[in-house]
């Protein structure tokens, strides 16, 4: 199989310079007080941004399925947010036996249901996509949780899926007590990291040939780090081996690992072979 070189492009930020202009004492002062104004209303602008951002998720047939599964189990009480992200928000909440567990709701938005269809589109596992917004983001939610059992059930480092209803994930909760684990790329100085970023080549091996699976987004943004060991999530996007962009996401998925690495002072140049390990077992 040939080896596919992808590129991360990055769009120009362009700045506008603004002309300074000579003013009087009168207008000075006034110039104050419409900033101290301005200042004011986007602090209360930014504030209801990210209250709107942890509130997202609530709409009222989330707030159903979330009293029910409280009512019925297996949930206990929601304690309160750890991330909020485009996708999905996730929280710390407790089961009926008094254990964290995460809950990730995701979102109906149709902004973020358009770019799903391309990790959906080509999995041999969904045969039919819902037109359906709501149906879509529940169907992505089911298709997390199946990612997630897939890799679980071979050993592989991720969260334990426990349940999955609509637009709700609950999950394993990586952290210790009240908090949660870090993101890999939260931690300045991780320990061993020659042998942390075999841990995540294995990963990324295993995934493949045991799960038969691509993560198809792995980076510094998607591994926790708990108890100097990674753990592996946002696996909703996840890919079938059989769909017919899983290597481009794998290269992809290697490529990021191996540039995060590489600042972190592992330099690894055998991308393409160890690519042709994953992809052929006999190799």
């Amino acid at each position: 199989m040939r080896w596919l070189l992808l590129e991360e492009k990055e769009d120009d930020l362009n700045r506008e310079n603004k002309d300074n202009h000579d003013i009087d004492s009168s207008i000075f002062t006034d110039d104050l007080e419409k900033k101290s104004i301005d200042k004011r209303r986007i602090k209360k602008e930014d504030l209801s941004k990210k209250r709107a951002a942890v509130e997202s998720v609530f709409d009222e047939r989330t707030v159903f399925q979330l009293n029910k599964l409280i009512i019925n189990g297996p949930l206990d009480r929601i304690e309160g947010i750890i991330s909020a992200g485009k996708e999905a928000n996730v929280y710390l909440a407790y089961d009926q036996s008094g254990n964290e567990v995460a809950i990730k709701i995701y979102k109906i938005d149709r902004n973020t249901s358009k770019w799903m269809k391309e990790y959906i589109i080509g999995d041999p596992r969904f045969k039919k996509i819902p037109k359906n917004i709501s149906k879509l983001i529940f169907l992505w939610a089911s298709k997390e949780y199946k990612n997630l059992k897939r890799a679980y059930r071979v050993g592989l480092n991720v969260p334990k899926p426990i349940h999955v209803k609509n637009n709700i994930l609950i999950m394993e909760y990586i952290g210790s007590g009240s908090s949660p684990a870090p993101l890999l790329k939260d931690v300045k100085d991780p320990e061993d990291i020659e042998s942390l970023f075999q841990e995540v080549m294995t990963f990324i091996k295993n995934l493949y040939q045991k799960a038969h699976l691509v993560h198809g987004d792995l980076s510094e943004f998607n591994i926790l780090y708990h108890n100097h060991k990674p753990i592996f999530i946002d696996i909703s996007q996840a890919v079938d081996i059989q769909h017919p962009n899983a290597e481009k996401f794998l290269v992809r998925d290697i490529i990021n690992i191996v540039n995060y690495f590489d600042k972190l002072g592992i330099e690894f140049t055998e991308s393409k072979k160890f690519y042709d390990e994953v992809i052929n077992k006999d190799v």
